[in-house]
């Protein structure tokens, strides 16, 4: 899980974003959420399962989706697809503590864009990438045709 301590706090660049964090484990949304609060220009919503996440997608359309791939119900990889049909603009963070990178890394090509953290460098790494991904002018892609 994150270290709080390990987070650079001048590590985002002040863009306003609306984001969307999906983990079925309450601690780890908790754990995510304080880190993505200290980000005063970003807006964070959360939700515990693929369900209530598409709910959350299509009510208020985020930037970004930090998705856990492993979940029960609907998993990432099932929640990524539907989010690319409802909002092809939103861009995914895959995030997991039972792929590796590179198998992370490869479901995240798929079905996002190519961005995986696994969770216990999120402390770390979690801010830069979503900056990165909020700084690209291209919107999300879908690879497959409707």
């Amino acid at each position: 899980m994150p270290r709080l301590s390990s987070l650079p706090l001048d590590a985002g660049v002040l863009i306003p974003a609306k984001i969307l964090v999906v983990d079925d484990q309450q601690f780890v949304r908790r754990t995510l959420l304080s880190l993505l609060t200290r980000q005063s220009h970003w807006k964070i919503y959360e939700a515990a399962n693929g369900n209530v996440a598409l709910d959350r997608v299509r009510e208020v359309r985020p930037d970004i989706v930090l998705l856990d791939i492993v979940m029960p119900e609907m998993n990432g990889m099932q929640v990524a697809y539907e989010i690319r049909r409802i909002s092809p603009a939103t861009k995914i963070i895959f995030i997991s503590t039972y792929y590796t990178p590179e198998g992370g890394a490869h479901i995240a090509r798929i079905f996002g864009n190519g961005c995986f953290l696994q969770k216990s460098e999120t402390g770390r790494e979690l801010i830069p990438a979503i900056s990165r991904l909020l700084t690209e002018e291209s919107p999300a892609q879908w690879p497959f045709e409707k």
